[in-house]
């Protein structure tokens, strides 16, 4: 029985693909503000970042090392503001927003396990009264694929890892964090499509469940 799930944020409650046309949308105003040069080199010190982040990842125990990101904190602040803008123009993933409603429903708590503090981007796209509360990888000190960030959510929550859903986009951060940890994984673009209004009616929540859960072995 699961007792509560818990969610990546970024490629999962929402897709990539629709973020970049929000901040494709939003990148003329950027344009003015920084010019050609200034956006070039915004671009490459985000691709930096984001590289050292993986880098960390993929060590023995994905420890967080502070100490080499203290560099980028500027182009981290620069990258918030852009997200928090592009997110309040950006759709959240349907079929992750029909799964959110079905577990409310249900009663079982939901979380949000992302790399980076969450709660803007939750806001920012009207997702935060689905969420008991938010949890972030750098401030626990390690990145998935760690077991340790979702040990945590079992201890908080005081379920064993066998109660413990997660749904995430990534098989070698969320779905191999999972695997060491015991507790189960579905990656979101298994979810099941919504219904033709993209709800679903009360009644059919446990049965929603059994088709999209049970079926992959939870």
């Amino acid at each position: 029985m699961i007792r509560v799930v818990s969610w990546d944020v970024d490629g999962t409650l929402f897709s990539y693909s629709r973020l970049l046309i929000a901040l494709f949308r939003l990148s003329p105003r950027k344009l003015q503000a920084s010019g050609w040069i200034g956006m070039a080199g915004q671009i490459r010190d985000l691709c930096r970042f984001h590289q050292k982040v993986e880098s960390q990842r993929r060590c023995k125990d994905s420890r967080v090392e502070n100490a080499d990101l203290r560099s980028f904190d500027a182009i981290e602040a620069e990258e918030r503001v852009a997200l928090e803008a592009a997110l309040r123009i950006t759709e959240p993933r349907l079929s992750a927003l029909h799964t959110l409603k079905a577990f409310r429903t249900s009663g079982v708590p939901q979380v949000a396990l992302s790399d980076f503090e969450s709660a803007y981007k939750l806001k920012a796209l009207g997702l935060t009264g689905y969420f008991a509360q938010t949890y972030s990888c750098r401030a626990l000190r390690y990145w998935k694929p760690s077991p340790l960030p979702f040990e945590r959510i079992e201890r908080d929550f005081g379920v064993r890892p066998d109660e413990h859903l997660h749904i995430g986009d990534r098989n070698d951060a969320d779905g191999w964090g999972c695997a060491r940890n015991g507790c189960h994984f579905v990656n979101v673009r298994s979810l099941r499509k919504p219904t033709n209004r993209g709800f679903l009616p009360a009644g059919n929540v446990q049965s929603y469940l059994c088709e999209t859960f049970v079926k992959a072995g939870l």
